[in-house]
């Protein structure tokens, strides 16, 4: 039976690789991304791995808006009988709007971090969640970050951002135990620093890539989003159907230490 599954966030980066996957596993997929022009760009890459046109569905809209996420929603809906897979990707770096060290973060980092990188899971999960206790089955991945689960210095010291990535991974392991009764699993990956869109920044630094060595020690030291993709496709596939609510790292070993 073919499987369905929505990602939020699934027009580059992470989210274009968990995509590909669940294509390559005979899945349809519905993929959102922010930028409209990203949107058109990963549906037609997308539909070239699709055995037909239909098995992909692009759309482009703000995650953390209530009203174009149920929009998303009540269309793919619409031409599925199920949704078995949610995998939310989506979410932002909010050093341009101020984020920080906490004693300088300003109110709209902490504000337009927290909307983006909360809110957003807030409403694909809930509008996901009403789906699936219908049909008393499905399972989410959401991705966070390891930085939601260790301190850091220097190097990555935004505390804005830290508390979101925590935020996912206590609601998510919370819902987890709670939506178990009706068949719905809810994980979270935890990836590191990895070479997509919204590290460039911390890749081109000279200076960051030599402390790799030491954060994560697994060469080739800085991950890429097939690493993260495919623990996102064990979690959501049936080979963990006894798995819900753990928090996994996909770091090269920063965890670890």
């Amino acid at each position: 039976m073919t499987k369905n599954a929505i990602i939020i966030g699934g027009t580059s980066g992470i989210g274009l690789a968990v995509a590909k996957l669940f294509l390559e596993q005979g899945m349809q997929v519905a993929v959102t991304g922010r930028d409209e022009s990203k949107a058109n760009a990963a549906e037609e890459e997308l539909r070239t791995l699709a055995s037909s046109p239909s098995q992909v569905q692009a759309f482009s809209a703000d995650a953390s808006d209530r009203a174009s996420m149920e929009m998303i929603y009540n269309t793919v809906m619409e031409k599925w009988d199920t949704l078995d897979i949610l995998v939310h990707v989506a979410g932002i770096s909010g050093r341009r709007w101020g984020d920080g060290p906490l004693d300088e973060c300003t109110e709209e980092g902490w504000n337009v971090v927290m909307t983006n990188n909360v809110t957003s899971v807030y409403h694909s999960n809930q509008l996901a969640l009403r789906y699936m206790k219908r049909q008393q089955s499905g399972s989410i991945v959401n991705i966070s970050s390891i930085l939601g689960m260790l301190g850091a210095q220097d190097h990555f010291v935004t505390h804005a951002y830290a508390a979101s990535r925590g935020a996912v991974i206590s609601m998510s392991r919370s819902a987890a135990v709670y939506y178990a009764k009706d068949g719905i699993r809810i994980n979270t990956v935890l990836p590191g620093l990895l070479d997509t869109p919204m590290s460039q920044r911390a890749i081109n630094n000279d200076v960051i890539r030599e402390a790799l060595t030491y954060y994560q020690p697994l060469a080739p030291h800085v991950g890429y989003p097939q690493d993260v993709a495919a623990a996102v496709a064990f979690l959501a596939g049936d080979e963990a159907k006894f798995i819900t609510g753990i928090a996994l790292p996909v770091d090269g070993g920063w965890l670890a230490q």
